[in-house]
């Protein structure tokens, strides 16, 4: 998610700096507990189910809070299994009717919001999966994750059009989406969307206390009420959040099955033992990826992700020519480490499914619609990915033709894209023929995207290619927060950004193409072409097959053809694991790491 949206403002800014203790509930001394510590080159910005807006966001709230369904740790191909639900849902009427039971007896963690029960947590039960929905249909509640239900249950999207702008009626009742008794949830959607369990087991569609809400307010995003492993004793916001164990979470026990490498590499050791595994989790937040490395190489981090930065003093070199470096290999096709760091580490090399890309706003009157078309490809021809990937990521990431990474139903590694790979020549004539030869006529163009040092960087080498046809960018960095509320507003003419996926679909990609998802929505690039809606919307009740992928790679053609997206690339992320840290396996769609990790040796704390 992942996802560039905006946020309440004003609050979370006045309490950007302070140390916010939140849930501490009755709790005794942490003086001895066992302590989980590690890192992240990014902060998170919201622990509102309402609010998630990147994976790091994800990271906090799938920890404080459950869902109905979650991965299966260790299975590959992923897959589901039940959460707070009691077993996987009925599915009835052709597939678009389901029938959810909840377990029994999960309760919130105790907090003052509870005022009719002194602070003691409550039973989390249906209703509250109806409340989070309706909430996300409140237009007033500007909810970051709206897409994620818009346009599939009738009944909720007749109320969001119903009160938008105006005072929601959290009373008003419908029939495809209510709570026929405390422990089961039924909705209708419109139509079949195979997706829809995927949806399910996102942080985003957890189940939480409305009273907690009404009771915190906008300051609800500084006091999280969940069910899940942990609960937060402490955030020092863009520093630090802290989580103990949440000694009311529901029986969670390690899987009991893995493929033969989890075997091997002893993740199942555990097997059938309850988690969590760790009473504290330390969670340090930086900006810069040096304080983040230096604290790893400490030993302060139970697993860590090697920046792009440090990569020639992680792995060894077999050689060098200019941007272009080769790297010893083992007989799997795996780097091999340094030996400063192979008696120290295992590496995990993971694979993304990942967008990364640039892309141009389609409403703009310049760059966008059938008008901005041959602009937006005489662009895209100055720019070689290829040789952005030696030079900013070491020749390691994946670079591909449209907007499906390999990994998923419908990508193809033989589709190419005519409007990539440096070509002056041709980009110079494309550019005539767009009114502006030799760049003449054409204003200065836009370019939004992050702060880092290295995007900056990256943005620099762009603009510099594009200034060779006569095209002059100018890049506005900014952080996150401030480039998510930009790029709702449509305020930004092209812009870089990157999309992790949320679950294993090339729909989950493909829908930031679609037209009805412009921003506010996850279509930044407010891309709209009719053709590839229509497909889209075919494609969308289609279960996986190849029937569906054969929709999936036309609508890729589109979305190449129309050069709204200059891209792609898919990133590998490298993991080292620490001797003593058990049960580590990285999969950035999963967000609860945390509860199945166990030291050889706690820190104390």
């Amino acid at each position: 998610m992942k996802k560039a949206l905006e946020k309440f403002a004003a609050l979370a800014i006045a309490a950007a700096m302070t140390m916010t203790t939140a849930c501490k509930g009755s709790g005794s001394s942490s003086e001895g507990l066992k302590v989980l510590e590690y890192g992240a080159v990014a902060v998170a910005g919201s622990s509102d189910p309402n609010d998630y807006a990147s994976m790091y966001d994800l990271d906090l709230g799938a920890l404080v809070y459950d869902t109905l369904y979650e991965y299966d740790y260790l299975a590959r191909p992923f897959k589901l299994k039940p959460g707070m639900a009691e077993a996987m849902p009925k599915v009835t009427h052709n597939g678009k009717t389901y029938t959810i039971k909840l377990k029994k007896g999960i309760e919130y963690i105790d907090d003052k919001c509870f005022e009719k029960t002194g602070g003691k947590g409550r039973e989390a039960v249906a209703g509250d999966f109806v409340y989070n929905l309706y909430r996300k249909a409140d237009s007033l509640s500007k909810s970051q994750n709206w897409w994620l239900v818009s346009g599939q249950i009738a009944g909720l999207d007749a109320l969001r059009d119903k009160y938008n702008g105006k005072e929601f009626n959290y009373d008003e009742k419908i029939d495809d989406l209510k709570a026929v008794d405390d422990h089961t949830i039924q909705f209708t959607l419109k139509k079949p969307f195979p997706q829809i369990m995927w949806v399910l087991a996102m942080a985003g569609m957890t189940l939480y206390p409305k009273e907690c809400v009404d009771y915190y307010g906008e300051d609800f995003d500084n006091h999280p009420v969940g069910t899940g492993a942990f609960r937060m004793t402490e955030w020092q916001k863009n520093a630090k959040y802290t989580l103990v164990r949440n000694e009311k979470y529901r029986e969670d026990l390690f899987p009991s099955e893995g493929t033969s490498e989890d075997k091997t590499a002893g993740r199942l050791a555990d097997a059938g033992k309850r988690m969590p595994f760790a009473d504290k989790v330390i969670v340090h937040e930086f900006s810069q990826s040096q304080p983040y490395w230096l604290q790893f190489r400490a030993g302060k981090s139970a697993w860590g992700r090697v920046p792009g930065e440090f990569t020639e003093e992680v792995f060894q070199i077999e050689s060098r020519e200019g941007n272009k470096k080769t790297w010893k290999k083992d007989a799997a096709g795996n780097r091999i480490l340094a030996d400063s760091y192979a008696g120290k580490y295992d590496y995990y090399p993971l694979p993304l499914l990942d967008f990364i890309y640039r892309a141009f706003n389609y409403e703009d009157e310049v760059v966008g619609g059938e008008k901005g078309k041959k602009l937006r490809q005489a662009i895209s021809l100055t720019h070689d990915l290829n040789e952005e990937n030696d030079l900013f990521y070491n020749g390691l990431n994946k670079v591909y033709a449209g907007i499906i990474p390999p990994g998923v139903g419908g990508f193809d590694p033989a589709v190419k894209n005519p409007y990539a790979g440096a070509d002056l020549e041709k980009a110079k004539a494309l550019l005539a023929e767009a009114g502006y030869p030799g760049g003449k006529g054409l204003p200065e163009l836009q370019l939004c995207g992050g702060n880092d040092a290295r995007t900056m960087e990256q943005a620099a080498n762009f603009i510099r290619n594009a200034k060779r046809i006569g095209v002059k960018i100018r890049y506005e960095a900014m952080r996150f927060a401030e480039l998510s509320a930009k790029l709702k507003q449509k305020r930004c003419q092209m812009m870089g950004l990157a999309w992790g996926g949320d679950w294993p679909d090339a729909q989950n990609f493909i829908q930031l193409a679609y037209g009805p998802n412009k921003s506010p929505g996850s279509n930044n690039a407010n891309y709209d072409n009719p053709k590839l809606n229509k497909i889209y919307e075919r494609s969308s009740v289609m279960p996986n097959g190849p029937e569906r992928n054969k929709l999936y790679q036309q609508m890729n053609a589109i979305v190449i053809e129309d050069s709204a997206y200059l891209g792609a690339m898919a990133r590998t992320r490298d993991y080292l694991i620490p001797f003593g840290t058990k049960n580590f396996k990285p999969e950035e769609m999963i967000h609860t790491h945390a509860k199945y990790i166990r030291l050889d040796k706690w820190g104390k704390k």
